[in-house]
């Protein structure tokens, strides 16, 4: 069998990016900002948590990683309203996650309302992954033990096992779908995402038999437009950030 030594990297990488999403990794924080659109996020529009809490407590903003999801908080009662249903997306350090509260696929909400992990995808569009699996059933299968509790930012969260954590990466992939938030909100405040799914490969690759071929070599559907198959050929087609 041919060993595909670039593709085995982009796997590694992504299923690296993937278990960023449900367990835990030490994060380089520069200070959290939050950014309250999409059009901000275009413009580089950020502020940072710290003017909007303005001096109403002294706690460091905080976020709970729960599955797929994050909830952020920051000590101060106002300012968690507006981050948890107002704010667009946050970031710290190089991670940078979307708040899903107002995204929707065919009018239809998103598998969770908190914040699930991005990355910048060409155009000024962004990337999400959110995850599709019932967290209970997922954490009773994984059969370690995950904390799930608020963690200062730019500390790490202690997930214990080794060989959970190798099947965590694997196995994650697998259960993340992606969207594409590309369009500005609608009148009622609500962001459409395209997602990302046979159609969308099918005409984007349309020009490139190597990578549709690789595409559709995975026969299950479910797993044909997971994370697991669909980041590592946008990499390799240019469209999401290699690093």
């Amino acid at each position: 069998m041919k060993f595909n030594l670039k593709k085995n990297k982009e796997m590694k990488k992504f299923a690296m990016m993937m278990m960023a999403c449900c367990m835990p990794m030490m994060m380089m924080a520069q200070g959290a900002k939050y950014c309250m659109t999409y059009a901000d996020y275009k413009a580089n529009n950020w502020k940072t948590v710290e003017s909007l809490v303005n001096g109403r407590t002294e706690q460091m903003p905080q976020i709970k990683q729960d599955g797929g999801e994050y909830k952020v908080k920051s000590g101060d009662k106002d300012a968690d309203r507006i981050l948890k249903k107002e704010a667009f997306a946050i970031t710290f350090g190089k991670q940078l996650y979307v708040n899903c509260r107002n995204l929707r696929y065919d009018d239809v909400i998103l598998d969770t309302q908190n914040y699930v992990q991005a990355y910048p995808y060409a155009g000024n569009k962004l990337l999400i992954a959110v995850y599709h699996i019932n967290d209970g059933a997922f954490l009773l299968g994984l059969g370690a033990d995950v904390a799930s509790v608020f963690t200062p930012l730019g500390t790490s969260i202690a997930l214990r096992g080794t060989s959970a954590a190798l099947w965590l990466g694997r196995h994650q992939l697998n259960s993340f779908r992606c969207y594409l938030v590309d369009t500005d909100a609608n009148e009622k405040g609500r962001y459409p995402v395209t997602r990302i799914n046979d159609e969308f490969m099918e005409k984007l690759l349309a020009n490139d038999a190597h990578l549709l071929a690789r595409y559709k070599a995975v026969s299950k559907k479910s797993e044909r437009q997971a994370a697991a198959n669909v980041l590592p050929i946008l990499t390799e087609k240019g469209l999401v950030p290699a690093e």
